[in-house]
């Protein structure tokens, strides 16, 4: 089966969480080659949090191990929506060894502030999970204007959080996932390819 990718194109200035670093492509040409310099915060386009993004002390991108991100996943399809993300809505895949929230955001080409997202309830069902990684289609897994307290449920449990992924390639169902983060130093986060193949029955 091929691989489908999960990943949002960079740059994409328009899609830029507000207040956040907008990102850019400078390109190039000299002297027979082409060289481009690259501008973005540690969250610009698709990207993980580590734990370190909210909790002090907690790991840094660079220190959590790669397997993190390479397994099973599950995905599942909430519909196209920007209302909160429920325990209710989540419940029956908290067995998952990887989740992915698909919610319709993919479809847009500018940032939109009336995401779905998780409530505070939603995300201690999540921490207490077991689950590995969680992510989601939108700028972030929390609120817009939120409190941080999303993000502090779940990464202080250890579970890392990808963001902005491109779902509209692919359907609900269990997949094999590689998601690569870039490898910063002592990182708050970090943009990633994310890839899945469909698995096989």
């Amino acid at each position: 089966m091929p691989f489908i990718d999960l990943t949002r194109s960079f740059p994409e200035p328009a899609c830029t969480y507000t207040g956040d670093c907008v990102p850019e492509c400078r390109r190039s040409q000299r002297d027979g080659y082409r060289v481009s310099v690259l501008v973005a915060s540690s969250h610009s386009g698709t990207h993980i949090d580590p734990p370190a993004h909210y909790i002090e002390d907690g790991l840094t991108i660079d220190r959590i191990p790669p397997e993190t991100f390479i397994g099973p996943v599950t995905i599942i399809d909430l519909g196209c929506r920007s209302s909160v993300i429920r325990p209710e809505d989540i419940r029956p895949w908290m067995d998952a060894e990887r989740l992915i929230l698909k919610t319709g955001y993919s479809e847009k080409t500018s940032f939109d502030p009336e995401y779905a997202s998780l409530n505070d309830d939603a995300a201690d069902l999540v921490a207490a999970s077991g689950i590995r990684v969680i992510g989601i289609d939108t700028p972030s897994i929390e609120a817009y204007g939120g409190t941080g307290d999303v993000h502090r449920r779940i990464l202080g449990a250890g579970i890392p959080v990808i963001e902005y992924l491109d779902l509209s390639a692919v359907d609900a169902g269990d997949y094999y996932m590689i998601a690569l983060p870039l490898k910063i130093t002592d990182g708050d986060g970090a943009p990633a390819r994310v890839i899945v193949r469909k698995e096989e029955i």
